[in-house]
């Protein structure tokens, strides 16, 4: 579930809350109750560790090894023209 951030008007005071989705906004302050609350954007805790992350970091020579074997294996192969499809009843746009 979501942890909500929520700042008072009449207090300052600020507050967090979990609520889930479907729960109705808080109205209430949990410090003062007063009925001045308003949700409030604040910064996420995700952190992204280890290498590999960035753009900056660069791959050891055995990744990009495997990176390469990867790629050459995934390329699609090229169609034959003798085996390209027909269109039916010339409902083809292009042109040969």
């Amino acid at each position: 579930m979501p942890i909500y951030e929520y700042e008072c008007k009449s207090c300052g005071g600020r507050f967090e809350a979990i609520l889930k989705f479907s729960d109705p906004v808080l109205s209430v302050c949990r410090l003062c109750n007063a009925e001045n609350v308003r949700k409030v954007l604040s910064p996420t805790a995700f952190v992204l560790k280890g290498g590999g992350w960035y753009v900056t970091d660069h791959p050891s020579e055995a990744r990009k090894k495997g990176g390469e074997s990867e790629k050459s294996s995934a390329e699609p192969k090229p169609v034959a023209a003798a085996s390209a499809p027909v269109c039916p009843k010339g409902a083809c746009t292009a042109k040969g």
